[in-house]
C-alpha cells in the first residue's frame, strides 16, 4: 500500500507545569500526536487547543514482579539489610528529581524509624549531580543510615539486578518535581512496591487513581527552565508518609497488590502495543484516532 506522503508522529511526554516554550510548534507540525500520559494530553489541548491520542509507557511485568516474603528476606540478608525498613529511590541525581530534598525528609522520618535505611540506585560520583551526597548526608548526621547500591551512570544494573533493588525496598520515594511519565515508579509497582511520589504531572493517574501508593503534597511551584513550573514536595509531609507506611504494614501491602494489578490492566507492552497498532492503522487509512 502507497502510503505516500509519509505520515507522522510524536509519543510526547510533559514533565512540569506547560511546556517548555516553542515545543507546541513541532507537535502542530505532526499528524497525530500522542501523549504518554493523560496530563499531557489534557495540558495540550488546554494551553493550545491541540487535540492527541493517550498511549502510556509500559514495562515487562515477568522482569519486575513480586518476590516472597522468604526470597526478599534472604535479599535483604545478601545486601546486609536484614531487620531494617528500607525506602529505597531510584532516580538520577539531577535537579528535577530534588534528591537534596528527598534526604532531607528521610533525616527527619528516621530518627522516629531507629531501623530505616535510605536505600540509593543513583550514582554519588556522576559528574551530571547538582549536589554532593556525602556532604549533605554529613550535614545531617546520618551517615549510617544512607546506602548507595553501587551502579555508576556508565554501568547500570541488568533486569535481574533491577528487581532485586526494587524487591529490597518497603517502600519506593521520589520527592521529584515533575515527571515525563514515571517508569522506576511503575516498575516498583510492578514489584509490589508501595510508591510515596511528588503530587505533580502524572501522579495522579499513576499513583492515587491506582491506590498503588500516596502522594507527596506540594508547598510551592518554581519556575525553572524554558519556563516550565516544577513542583516542590512538602518535606515534612514527606517524612509524615514515610512514618505513616513504615506504621502500616497492610496498608503498605495492600498499595503493593493495587500497583501489581494496575500494571497488568495497563501498563504492559502487549496492551500498549495493542493500542498503538490500532493508532498506526487507522492513521495509515486517513483516520485520526484519538484514543484515551
Amino acid at each position: 500500500k502507497d502510503l505516500a506522503p509519509a505520515k507522522t508522529v510524536f509519543w510526547f511526554p510533559s514533565d512540569g507545569g506547560g511546556f517548555p516554550l516553542g515545543c507546541e510548534n513541532v507537535l502542530r507540525k505532526m499528524d497525530l500526536p500522542i501523549a504518554m500520559s493523560m496530563y499531557a494530553k489534557n495540558q495540550v489541548k488546554k494551553d493550545f487547543n491541540i487535540d492527541s491520542a493517550y498511549i502510556p509507557h509500559a514495562i515487562e511485568p515477568d522482569v519486575y514482579y513480586p518476590l516472597t516474603e522468604q526470597q526478599r528476606l534472604e535479599l535483604k540478608a545478601k545486601w546486609g539489610l536484614s531487620n531494617k525498613f528500607v525506602v529505597g529511590v531510584v532516580a538520577r541525581n539531577q535537579g528535577r528529581k530534588m534528591l537534596d530534598r528527598t534526604v532531607k525528609a528521610f533525616a527527619i522520618a528516621c530518627k522516629e524509624i531507629p531501623e530505616a535505611i535510605l536505600l540509593m540506585h543513583t550514582d554519588k560520583f556522576d559528574p551530571a549531580s547538582y549536589f554532593n551526597f556525602d556532604s549533605l548526608i554529613n550535614k545531617l548526621g546520618i551517615q549510617n543510615r544512607v546506602a548507595f547500591t553501587g551502579m555508576r551512570y556508565f554501568k547500570g544494573f541488568n533486569y535481574k539486578q533491577m528487581n532485586e533493588v526494587y524487591n529490597l525496598m518497603d517502600i519506593f520515594l521520589l520527592g521529584t518535581s515533575g515527571e515525563g511519565f514515571g517508569i522506576p515508579t511503575v516498575e516498583a509497582m510492578s514489584a509490589g512496591i508501595t510508591v510515596l511520589v511528588t503530587d505533580y504531572t502524572t501522579t495522579e493517574e499513576i499513583v492515587t487513581r491506582n491506590k498503588s501508593g500516596e502522594a507527596i503534597k506540594l508547598v510551592d511551584e518554581l519556575l525553572g527552565n524554558w519556563n516550565v513550573e516544577r513542583g516542590l514536595m512538602d518535606i515534612k509531609d514527606c517524612a509524615e508518609k514515610i512514618i505513616k507506611m513504615y506504621k502500616n504494614p497492610e496498608l503498605r501491602k495492600e498499595y503493593g497488590k493495587n500497583g501489581r494489578q494496575a500494571v497488568l490492566r495497563e501498563y504492559t507492552w502487549p496492551i500498549v502495543a495493542k493500542q498503538f497498532n490500532e493508532v498506526l492503522t487507522d492513521l495509515a487509512n486517513g483516520k485520526k484516532n484519538f484514543v484515551g
